[in-house]
């Protein structure tokens, strides 16, 4: 370097500076130093290097001369240069980096002073967060039911789509309100009493059961309603979720069919006035009324069976949603916390902690959405041919995901590889029977996975070292909502084999089990082809 300054002062603040350090002449318009990390950012092996790679600076947007003048104007007035921009290698690698430039003169030469620290990594977590933010907002907000979520005052804190729309507000308008806008006049004051001693022992649970519960909108308009109620800290800050469905229809079908009975009821009172004279009249009219007594029995019991599987629902989500949401909220305030260089390890590992929650929340809701669609038949096979092994290996490798400590997936298959079957619904069975395996077994386990294909028959194995299944369990294995009463401690929604035995009836095929507590679990369907 042909510029005189302090060898001890330059080694300490240029050579063992964590960043690039350069130093600008500008009257000669060229570098006439840059320390090593500098030139191992620019992949040059030296300064000469250097100069030859990057003739016109290494900013990605170049700067034009008005710029310039900008940037010395302001220099100039003894104030430094500070902004975030990209910058790009003679390779054409891009990078961003918080550039900082100073003046100082020598001898009656001025130089600028740059120092350069590659935030790349910072800049790709924030633009993480944020879209872990937009897929958490977005799962929130699009809600097939009304999410209200308040503070231990009853203000409210959040609202949903779903919610907005039954209310009559537009988005944001109830945010800041107080909960007290949405319950009718009349039982405010019985509201408050409620309120105050649900947050003070609060419990997840359904809200006035065997009462006829109404809300207000906007314009005043009283509707009937079922709200579940969840509740979670964020610190020590407790919140409140009210899981909020419009009941008007159910209502209104449930008062429908007492119309009809009341109906029937006076039709036959007039009937038994005529038995006398009409007796075969009456006998035809009597085996309508018998069948349509069946028809409304039918009618009944399927609204009886909707109505528990919506409240399972409600019960369920507000359940499985409680800890995701906790973990979400609690890890985004931790990391406004951290916000020196020293604490990107912390940031990372709660960003890590709100992907997880986001994806937990994706299945939760991929579940529910499952069984929505095969309650109302809207689930068909379509068959195709594929290759089995490549289908297979591609969902084992979706799974290693979620694989824990030293675990590891090992899969055969035996006999020919070409298989014509529905290739989404196969690779759901996979998934749902691969991620259980994973979930129910401990660290450094093996989840084997092997597939059979003979003349008419494929048959697919998935077995773990688990904690196994119980004889009494294993009655109750593929019913909606149940889980082993040796998992209750591990997050679920009991779904998730119900929907395996589903899809393998769609695709001809039975769900066979063999279990050992604590030593683990197989699974087997045979498919008819």
């Amino acid at each position: 370097m042909d510029f005189p300054i302090n060898t001890i002062l330059l080694k300490t603040i240029l050579e063992d500076t964590p960043a690039f350090m350069g130093i600008f002449d500008i009257s000669a318009h060229r570098y006439v130093f840059i320390n090593k990390v500098g030139l191992n950012m620019l992949e040059a092996t030296d300064l000469d290097d250097f100069t030859d790679k990057y003739p016109h600076g290494f900013r990605k947007d170049k700067l034009n001369f008005k710029t310039q003048s900008k940037i010395y104007q302001h220099l100039q007035e003894n104030q430094t240069w500070i902004e975030d921009t990209v910058f790009e290698t003679s390779n054409h690698l891009e990078f961003w980096g918080t550039l900082q430039i100073s003046m100082f003169e020598n001898e009656g030469v001025s130089y600028y002073l740059v120092r350069i620290n590659d935030i790349s990594y910072q800049k790709k977590t924030e633009q993480q967060l944020k879209d872990d933010n937009n897929r958490f907002e977005a799962l929130f907000m699009h809600s097939a039911i009304g999410l209200i979520m308040v503070d231990r005052e009853g203000l409210i804190i959040l609202s949903n789509r779903f919610a907005n729309v039954m209310f009559g507000y537009e988005q944001g308008e109830l945010e800041g309100k107080q909960l007290e806008v949405l319950i009718p006049q009349n039982i405010r004051e019985k509201h408050r009493e409620t309120y105050t001693n649900y947050t003070n022992k609060p419990q997840s649970r359904p809200m006035g059961i065997g009462l006829d519960l109404k809300a207000r909108k906007k314009d005043g308009t009283l509707f009937p309603v079922e709200i579940s109620l969840s509740h979670f800290k964020s610190g020590d800050k407790p919140y409140y979720i009210s899981f909020i469905n419009d009941a008007t229809f159910k209502k209104k079908a449930e008062t429908d069919l007492l119309i009809k009975t009341t109906e029937i009821q006076k039709l036959n009172n007039s009937l038994e006035k005529e038995v006398v004279n009409r007796t075969n009249a009456l006998v035809e009219t009597l085996k309508n009324l018998e069948q349509s007594k069946k028809e409304l029995e039918v009618a009944l019991n399927k609204e009886k069976d909707l109505g528990e599987l919506k409240s399972r629902f409600v019960a369920m989500a507000s359940h499985e949603f409680r800890t995701p949401l906790t973990a979400i909220l609690s890890a985004a305030s931790l990391i406004e916390k951290y916000t020196k260089t020293e604490d990107q390890e912390k940031r990372e590992r709660h960003t890590q902690r709100i992907m997880n929650a986001v994806g937990n929340l994706t299945d939760i809701l991929e579940e529910f959405l499952s069984v929505g669609k095969l309650e109302e038949g809207k689930v068909n096979a379509k068959l195709a041919d594929f290759e089995l092994p490549k289908l297979v290996e591609e969902s084992t490798n979706d799974l290693k995901n979620m694989l824990k400590k030293n675990q590891q997936i090992v899969y055969q298959h035996f006999g020919e590889t070409s298989v014509c079957l529905d290739k989404s619904l196969f690779r759901k069975i996979i998934i749902n029977l691969g991620s259980n395996a994973i979930k129910f077994s401990s660290e450094n386990s093996v989840i084997n996975i092997s597939t059979e294909k003979l003349e008419n028959i494929l048959i697919l194995k998935v077995t773990d070292q688990g904690v196994g299944i119980s004889e009494d369990d294993q009655k109750h294995l593929f019913d909606r909502f149940f889980r082993g009463a040796n998992v209750t401690n591990i997050q679920g929604t009991g779904l998730g084999l119900h929907i395996v035995a589903r899809y393998a009836d769609l695709l001809n095929g039975k769900v066979f089990v063999e279990s050992t507590l604590n030593r683990g679990t197989t699974f087997s369907i045979k498919f008819d082809l």
